[in-house]
């Protein structure tokens, strides 16, 4: 029979269970108030303060996500405990961490230990990588293909299934660092590389755009050349909007500083995106002329196109190119 993991929030934890072809759930065993198994805290908790970088709680949601808990889970790869690791990674970086005279995978404390500075090290290797993405999607990424694969196929854009398992581990993180307890204000969740632009510089060329044609239906493409991109690696507006982080999404907000990027679902596909001059102000294209850039009140697009305002994001581009 095969199973179907999922993660249930009660109380503020997340409880992994086991739900069945007929939708019987059982808990997998008695779990602490991180939602992990309490045996595996105290190793989470130190293995937390291994790179400084990392969400607190990212490596229980990794385990959460690759094993289920599961410290004697095998793969169909030859992966192994908690973290999955395969002997070839395991020979690279496992190590008796405990001090109990054995250095095993399927050992929990050694796995918890090797994922942590696997992790750590795929971060050093993102932050000075040119790839697209996030950094710390770059090594989870690299965490489940390996690093050169990673390179092989140019970064996240085709790996459609490898966003998606990011995105879980991603959304558990917070609820596990909860928990654990554990203190860390990272902002490698959401941390791209630097935007060529600053957002004073930004403002300073879409005003000088005023006026300039060929900008039909290129509103996003607009915002990333602003920011000094060629192209923001995200075809549509609208999805733009959803893959911001939502701690990064200022629903509904009209304040937006000069520089930010401002979004509207417009009742089409695309949706539009504008950016934030101050005061009230956007540069924008299409609104007044379809193709020109034109300087207006942001109510404007609200008002011609019967559109409803999203909210604004800071310049998040980590897809950029």
């Amino acid at each position: 029979m095969r199973y179907r993991r999922v993660a249930v929030v009660i109380g503020g934890a997340v409880l992994p269970l086991l739900a069945g072809l007929f939708g019987v759930a059982v808990a997998a065993e008695k779990t602490g108030v991180a939602g992990a198994p309490s045996r595996f805290t105290a190793a989470l908790a130190d293995a937390a303060y291994t790179c400084p970088h990392l969400p607190a709680g990212l490596q229980a949601a990794l385990i959460d996500v690759e094993s289920g808990w599961d410290a004697a889970k095998e793969g169909p790869n030859g992966t192994q405990g908690l973290a999955q690791l395969s002997p070839r990674m395991w020979a690279a970086w496992g190590e008796d961490a405990d001090g109990d005279g054995t250095n095993s995978p399927l050992d929990s404390a050694d796995a918890i230990d090797a994922q942590a500075r696997m992790l750590c090290q795929y971060y050093r290797q993102a932050v000075q990588s040119p790839l697209r993405g996030d950094r710390l999607s770059l090594a989870l990424a690299a965490y489940r293909l390996g690093w050169n694969r990673l390179q092989e196929v140019g970064g996240l854009g085709q790996l459609p299934a490898t966003r998606e398992y990011i995105a879980e581990v991603k959304n558990l993180a917070p609820l596990y660092a909860k928990g654990l307890g554990v203190v860390n204000n990272s902002r490698s969740m959401y941390t791209p590389l630097p935007n060529p632009r600053t957002p004073t510089s930004a403002v300073s060329w879409a005003r000088s755009m005023v006026g300039d044609y060929g900008w039909l239906s290129l509103c996003l493409n607009f915002m990333a050349q602003a920011y000094g991109w060629d192209h923001s690696g995200t075809r549509y507006a609208i999805d733009h909007w959803l893959f911001t982080p939502n701690s990064m999404r200022h629903h509904r907000q009209r304040e937006a500083p000069a520089g930010a990027l401002m979004f509207w679902d417009t009742g089409l596909r695309a949706g539009h995106v504008a950016i934030s001059l101050g005061n009230g102000y956007v540069a924008t294209n299409d609104v007044i002329t379809p193709g020109r850039i034109s300087i207006v009140p942001a109510s404007t697009i609200d008002a011609r196109w019967n559109a409803r305002y999203l909210g604004w994001t800071p310049p998040y581009f980590p897809d950029g190119v």
